[in-house]
């Protein structure tokens, strides 16, 4: 997945002046919340915190409350679930509506 890097590693979902695209697999079937509460440092770079401790890439690691980033991709996954659940009872639908129309004929 493609991430947008600000100065500070910081993540986001959309490229926007001053930020460098970077690609992770890290982040592939996240939602939007999740990444953007997320640092990653890439491989042969480092960042340092503001305790002046330096982290050295290839680094992922939560830049907000991990349980609240993790809430929000579990809403995101049982929104998914959801919608993928009436994507299923729609096309079933419409199969057997289709099927009722070849009994017709």
């Amino acid at each position: 997945m493609k991430v947008y890097l600000d100065s500070d590693f910081r993540c986001h979902t959309e490229a926007a002046a001053g930020l460098r695209e970077v690609e992770t697999g890290f982040f592939d079937g996240k939602c939007e919340a999740f990444v953007e509460g997320y640092r990653f440092v890439p491989s042969g770079e480092s960042w340092t915190n503001g305790e002046g401790v330096a982290f050295h890439g290839e680094m992922v690691s939560p830049a907000e409350d991990s349980r609240a980033l993790e809430k929000a991709q579990a809403q995101h996954e049982r929104d998914e679930a959801a919608h993928l659940e009436e994507l299923g009872a729609l096309i079933e639908e419409i199969y057997n509506e289709d099927m009722e129309m070849i009994d017709d004929v």
